[in-house]
């Protein structure tokens, strides 16, 4: 098994905040990973989402595209529904040559809003987790239908 060391750019610049590095070229975070001896980069938003324009961007740094977050919303939405959403995404990473497909359940979030303390942050209820993982569940089923690895 060949195991590449990858690096989230959240490193370099926030997708969250995205004042928080917004400054710092691609460019610049791509040749300091380089140089950390990083092999692959997950992608952020300054990532270009064309395959050919994403491989143009990493190629003068030798570096892969290892994986992709995808936000998904599995307590408002069906797990057939995030996968049809998500067509896109799965297409850049099998076109980058990557099979790991990183989530991150973004219902009812709210760390995007500054008005609202962590401490009311939504929480999922005792009883709703089966559901929740069923659903997660059969995302993971669909994903690896085709090849992906959901993370």
């Amino acid at each position: 098994m060949t195991i590449r060391i990858g690096a989230n750019p959240i490193g370099w610049t926030n997708d969250d905040l995205q004042e928080i590095g917004g400054a710092t070229p691609l460019e610049t975070c791509l040749a300091e990973a380089r140089q950390a001896g990083i092999e692959g980069m997950e992608l952020g938003h300054k990532f270009p989402r064309e395959p050919e324009a994403l491989k143009a961007a990493l190629a003068p740094f030798g570096l892969a595209c290892v994986a992709g977050w995808h936000s998904i919303e599995l307590l408002n939405r069906s797990a057939r529904e995030e996968f049809d959403l998500a067509k896109p995404h799965r297409d850049l990473l099998r076109a980058m040559g990557t099979d790991v497909f990183i989530v991150a359940e973004t219902s009812n979030c709210i760390h995007g809003r500054r008005d609202v303390p962590l401490s009311r942050r939504p929480k999922l209820a005792g009883g709703d987790w089966a559901g929740y993982g069923a659903r997660i569940t059969e995302l993971a089923e669909l994903l690896a239908a085709e090849g992906l690895r959901l993370c």
